[in-house]
């Protein structure tokens, strides 16, 4: 099997595995009122429910406050407001190469990345890592495998990674050797996107992951 293949088909099998684990139950409050609220389920399904009310879809108003509801969705209670939804999303495009590529907030610092399934963490430059306010000398010293061969890399950990709307705290990574020459675009791997739903359609890809 020609190797391009073969990438595509653990793209489309890691998108699967990733959409299966991570897949959340989408309401939208369009309406609140002392007695009822009116939801949007998975964006398609409207209901209107009153307190100790539960959808079809299994979503429960518990409680009816000034201006939010707290709703009981996937067995979990969350607060949303007026025209707030239980699920952070985000949508890349990809690029001329089938590359998706986004501005990502890494400890709070911009940064160029790209999505890819095939890497098992976030992996940053080495100056990079010294704009976010690590040092990467005090992680531990690994050798890992990328494209160019084996390299040298840390073992660390972002305080703070957020794509688009969706953000995780404490998500490991690594810093390798050098500065952009060394790797232009931070890898946004496994050790985030195994917490987030991934759907791809065409050149789009859709990240989503609920917000509780």
């Amino acid at each position: 099997m020609p190797r391009s293949q073969l990438r595509k088909n653990l793209l489309i099998a890691a998108l699967a595995l990733a959409a299966a684990d991570a897949a959340a139950t989408d309401v939208f409050v369009t309406s609140i009122s002392p007695t009822q609220v009116q939801l949007i389920v998975d964006g398609k399904v409207a209901r209107t429910l009153r307190p100790n009310e539960v959808s079809p879809e299994g979503v429960k108003v518990l409680e009816i406050k000034s201006g939010a509801v707290v709703l009981q969705v996937d067995g979990r209670p969350v607060q949303v407001g007026l025209g707030q939804s239980t699920v952070r999303a985000t949508v890349l495009r990809a690029d001329p190469r089938g590359h998706f590529v986004v501005t990502a907030m890494i400890n709070n610092v911009p940064v160029p990345a790209m999505i890819d399934t095939g890497a098992t963490t976030i992996l940053v430059n080495w100056n990079q890592a010294l704009q976010m306010g690590i040092d990467p000398r005090q992680g531990q010293r690994v050798m890992t495998q990328t494209a160019n061969g084996p390299s040298v890399a840390w073992v660390v950990t972002f305080a703070r990674v957020q794509i688009g709307d969706i953000v995780l705290s404490n998500v490991p990574g690594a810093v390798t050797e050098g500065g952009a020459e060394k790797l232009s675009l931070v890898l946004i791997g496994m050790s985030f996107l195994r917490h987030v739903e991934m759907r791809r359609s065409g050149d789009t890809m859709t990240l989503s992951r609920p917000a509780f």
